[in-house]
């Protein structure tokens, strides 16, 4: 949760997150690199997997955002 109602935008979690995705993705540039694909196979992976499915990823994201968007009208208390 970024997010705490009471105290605001935690960020021991936004930097636990942010390091936890730097671990990962050094290991599987690593982990790639020593199977012989070079250290940019996961990251040029996802970019051909965003390129033949961008309609898909498009609706995800709209939906998702009015999703969030809506999530914190209830929380403020607007609806």
């Amino acid at each position: 949760m970024f997010w705490d109602p009471y105290f605001g935008w935690d960020w021991h979690m936004i930097r636990s997150c942010s390091l936890g995705i730097l671990f990962l993705c050094a290991f599987a540039s690593f982990v790639s690199s020593t199977e012989g694909l070079g250290w940019t196979y996961p990251y040029s992976s996802i970019y051909g997997w965003i390129q033949g499915h961008t309609e898909e990823l498009l609706i995800t994201i709209i939906i998702s955002l009015i999703g969030i968007f809506y999530f914190w009208k209830v929380q403020m208390g607007d609806i």
